[in-house]
């Protein structure tokens, strides 16, 4: 990782292989309508390919970590060359021993980048690049030491209430402990997780809490006691190191909405670059909606500033922002505030709603011009 003083912090490791953004909180701020024009952060690429299923005219979307770039590309190119089952194994999602096979087939779709890229990662390709990146393969590993710690029934005895108040009953009983407390010490620190792909200093908080492990523990214990646990594979995630189900997974991954994509994926655009400088080369008034994650906690201040500045100026009068914070607080420029309108009440439904805890804020903006 490194950075200079007027750019992005560049990152170039596979990171993720799966989007820790709740879609459903983006569609909502979003509101995507058939034919928009929709910018999006790449990272695992789940949320850009389910939001074709709202029928954009195009998605473009972003990141400055190659390798981002090259795992969007592989899911895509195998949309394009697979059939549906052959698809979910190569995924990983079933098991399969025909993968570096398939792999051949889908190559030929690949930039020379990415096809660079995956042939050096075939152990990757082999076991199923799904669930792979840095971040996946340690949640994996810590799932299966929560099991160990807090006892296999305590975790899939959460995950069997069938209400909320059965949900709320389980957690106070059998998770609201000491224990479980210790297992965010240990495991969520912020040294722990630069490990996974970010730096220690990275790592901010500004809700009260003393500590990096404190604060996610105070958003997982939201997550896991007051937002229904049926559908929140984030969740699942977290505890079990997998999707319960793939009808309990991102929409792409649904069969039913297998060929919708399919006929639609070419609609995507990748870029690898800084996302404010691939803004400043849009024409004006040429983007309906912008899903921004946290991009701007690997920014200065001052960078922020120009992103929102360039965010402002592609827009459509109209247009939506679906905008994150993770730990370094994040705001739209003061001199914005006019024309980038936040929905205060609608952006406290998305923050205690979101099925993916760990973003310390989850808000939606409108444009004004």
């Amino acid at each position: 990782m490194k950075t200079t003083q007027k750019d992005q912090i560049e990152l170039y490791k596979l990171i993720f292989t799966l989007n820790w953004e709740d879609p459903l909180s983006d569609e909502k701020a979003l509101r995507i309508k058939s034919g928009d024009t929709i910018m999006t952060i790449t990272s695992g690429g789940c949320n850009t390919l389910d939001f074709l299923l709202y029928d954009p005219k195009e998605i473009v979307t972003i990141d400055i970590n190659p390798s981002q770039s090259f795992l969007l590309e592989m899911k895509m190119a195998a949309i394009k060359k697979l059939n549906y089952e052959q698809f979910i194994e190569f995924l990983g999602l079933l098991p399969s021993s025909t993968r570096i096979r398939q792999y051949h087939d889908v190559r030929v779709s690949l930039s020379e980048g990415a096809a660079n890229f995956w042939d050096y990662h075939k152990k990757i390709i082999e076991k199923g690049f799904l669930n792979r990146g840095r971040y996946e393969v340690f949640v994996k590993y810590v799932g299966k030491l929560i099991s160990i710690i807090q006892g296999s029934k305590r975790v899939t005895g959460l995950f069997s209430s069938e209400t909320i108040d059965q949900q709320k009953q389980f957690y106070d009983t059998y998770w609201d402990t000491k224990r479980t407390r210790l297992i965010f010490d240990l495991f969520f620190n912020k040294y722990v997780l630069a490990k996974r792909g970010l730096k220690a200093d990275y790592f901010h908080f500004d809700d009260g809490s003393s500590s990096f492990s404190e604060s996610f523990f105070k958003k997982f214990r939201n997550a896991a006691r007051n937002i229904p646990i049926n559908g929140n594979y984030f969740l699942h995630l977290y505890l079990m190191g997998n999707y319960k189900s793939i009808s309990d997974a991102p929409r792409y991954l649904h069969k039913e909405h297998f060929e919708i994509i399919k006929s639609r994926i070419n609609r995507i655009k990748i870029f690898t670059k800084d996302a404010k400088k691939w803004l400043m080369t849009a024409p004006d008034c040429s983007i309906d909606c912008f899903s921004l994650s946290n991009i701007c906690e690997l920014m200065s201040t001052e960078d922020t500033s120009v992103l929102f500045n360039e965010v402002l100026r592609t827009s459509k009068n109209g247009g939506r922002i679906c905008f994150r914070n993770l730990m370094i607080p994040r705001e739209v420029p003061e001199g914005l505030r006019d024309k980038i309108i936040k929905d205060k009440e609608l952006s406290k439904k998305l923050f205690e709603s979101d099925r993916s805890f760990v973003y310390g804020k989850v808000d939606a903006y409108a444009i004004d011009k």
